[in-house]
């Protein structure tokens, strides 16, 4: 941490993205680096980069805080966005795994979450200091959960006092309810509000939004590439093994072209099934009369690739209760007639059924259902959904749940624009648009899309307020979405210069380690060779999964060794060879673009 422009003058901000974990034994047990500080006997970390291959390139607590009590500065705001927020004072072998377990950790929480928070305090305390979290110490933390929200904030939307100056409270207290799915904690050592942004002017007019859009760059869906791959299998009654007839079988997911896919057939009297689907990322579901659904977690499937996936289906438990109850207007009181009711029923996440109704004349629903585990979704044209999740109805018992559904805002402004290619200038059309109108005081949210015309034109109604806008394709570069304010009756015009993402090459091995006959031995600043070695390149693509290459050529010295067009894009290299020398990894896209990865090796043998 380079502090030489530092003084006591200053408020310092340091931003770590990364992931979070307590330290262990290889047993499992707590571990404590020197000095021996932690009550719970475990020191918590964040591991770098290629923390996941060498196993000391970490930060942990204790040297976190050395390098902060290092600052001089008057103020620190430490943010961190990793899954269990860094790990700090975490049980280290808390197990959320079992759902039985959750009762158990509902009661826990709240004692865990405030330990947890005074002994991160405790460790970070040296200074006037504020620490931003992304999530609690038992929980991960999801990829444009939490940051996203808190660069908003910083921009000015959380400037609530119009003061100019944007504080590190301020931001938490904007943030903290627009995350989703996990819970930001915040430890306060400043004497005050810690100041960290000054701004002078925050979306005064169309013009400026506009200027701060076009230095986004998002993307366009291309057409699916063909179904030349093959996912067959059978499905079985669990109990008999005996092939069920007529199943119906379902496949979703994104081609490699980030396409939307979805298919779908039935088995024949064998119980067999097939279906052609385009290469990409999938999951596969299947149901049929008197079973349990059940399905696959997600599994890629290359080009002209054959993958087998067989399963067996669990008959449905006997439906012995009854789950009923009234769905009203939330300002009105007044029933509600033919909303949606959608009952999940599960003993576990690929062992379910689902079942289906609507409320009558007087906005009553009534279902059967067998005793579990059961989530109630609810919907009516002009209001936000609704739900009640999570709750256990023992066996011949009748349980009532009633509900309100509050009315939708009248969708009176426009949002619109043109998209158009960055270099060509050409427009793009059959972009997906999608929009997200959010009310956090009320907590009711509802979304909307369409897709741009030949001309690249897009334009969808929304109701005015806090609106988010969500673009993003394969072959372009995506942006998180961040927030617009919409006012009623107005037209917000925004037009995008979409440009094109560029193909991207690493050298997953060898890294700086020694390898003996192709196995990693301990790490060293520099790679170090003895015997064969695999060299693998590595592709970053989307949603944290490797990407693809029309190919990949590997060098040594200069010289072309091995041209590898599919996945895995690995090389062996098993000639002997003494002394220095140079690995080159060029990859190229279908447009001819390409990426270079070199790294400066040993080779004794």
């Amino acid at each position: 941490m380079d502090d030489k422009m530092e003084d006591g003058d200053d408020i310092s901000l340091v931003f770590i993205t990364t992931h979070g974990f307590p330290l262990a034994n290889p047993d499992g047990s707590p571990y404590d680096i020197f000095p021996k500080d932690e009550d719970d006997g475990s020191d918590e970390g964040l591991v770098s980069y290629w923390g996941f291959v060498y196993n000391n390139l970490f930060i942990w607590d204790d040297q976190l805080n050395f390098l902060l009590n290092r600052l001089e500065s008057e103020g620190v705001c430490l943010i961190v966005d990793s899954c269990y927020a860094g790990g700090f004072n975490d049980p280290p072998n808390w197990n959320m795994t079992d759902k039985n377990e959750l009762q158990t950790f509902d009661e826990k929480k709240d004692e865990d979450t405030l330990k947890w928070i005074e002994g991160f305090g405790e460790d970070v305390k040296a200074q006037g200091r504020v620490v931003l979290m992304a999530s609690r110490e038992d929980e991960v933390s999801y990829s444009g959960g939490f940051t996203p929200y808190l660069i908003d904030g910083l921009r000015g939307f959380s400037d609530t006092n119009d003061d100019g100056i944007i504080t590190a409270e301020e931001a938490f207290y904007y943030t903290e309810p627009r995350t989703y799915r996990q819970h930001p904690t915040m430890f306060d050592g400043y004497d005050g509000e810690l100041p960290i942004v000054e701004i002078n002017q925050v979306f005064q007019d169309s013009e400026e939004q506009n200027q701060i859009i076009n230095s986004n760059k998002i993307g366009s869906f291309k057409e699916s590439s063909d179904e030349n791959s093959i996912i067959h299998g059978y499905i079985t009654d669990i109990n008999t093994e005996d092939p069920i007839e007529n199943a119906y079988v379902y496949v979703r997911g994104r081609d490699n072209e980030w396409d939307f896919y979805e298919n779908e057939t039935t088995t024949d009297e064998y119980g067999y099934y097939m279906m052609n689907v385009p290469s990409g990322r999938y999951r596969v579901s299947a149901y049929a009369d008197g079973y349990l659904n059940t399905g696959t977690d997600n599994f890629e499937i290359d080009e002209y690739e054959t993958i087998q996936i067989d399963l067996s289906l669990e008959p449905r438990p006997e439906e012995t209760s009854v789950v009923c109850g009234y769905i009203k207007d939330f300002d009105t009181e007044d029933p509600i007639e033919g909303a949606t009711v959608d009952l999940t029923w599960y003993q576990n996440e690929w062992q379910y059924y689902r079942n289906e109704t609507t409320s009558d004349e007087y906005g009553f629903y009534s279902m059967n259902v067998a005793g579990g585990y059961v989530d109630l979704d609810f919907e009516a044209p002009g209001y936000f959904r609704n739900n009640d999740n999570y709750f256990y109805i023992n066996e011949y018992v009748t349980e009532w749940r009633n509900i309100t559904l509050k009315p939708k805002p009248a969708e009176n402004a426009v949002f619109c624009g043109y998209l158009t290619d960055e270099a060509s200038g050409d427009p793009l059309s059959n972009v997906n648009i999608e929009i997200y109108w959010v009310d956090v005081e009320e907590g009711f949210e509802y979304e909307n899309e369409t897709d741009t015309d030949p001309n690249g034109f897009f334009s969808i109604n929304v109701a005015d307020g806090e609106v988010y806008h969500d673009i993003r394709a394969m072959g372009y570069d995506y942006y998180n979405p961040y927030r617009l304010d919409i006012e009623e009756y107005e037209k917000l015009w925004m037009n995008f210069s979409l440009e094109r993402s560029v193909i991207e090459v690493e050298i997953a091995k060898p890294l700086n380690a020694f390898y003996l006959n192709n196995e990693r031995i301990m790490p060293f600043p520099k790679p170090r060779i003895f015997g064969s070695i695999d060299i693998e390149a590595y592709i970053p693509g989307s949603w944290h999964e490797p990407g693809y290459a029309e190919k990949v050529e590997f060098y040594i010295d200069d010289k072309l060794k091995a041209t590898i067009t599919e996945k895995p894009y690995n090389w062996t290299w098993d000639k002997i060879s003494i002394g220095k020398h140079t690995i080159k990894i060029i990859a190229y896209d279908e447009d001819g673009t390409f990426a270079t990865a070199e790294r400066e090796v040993r080779k004794l043998l």
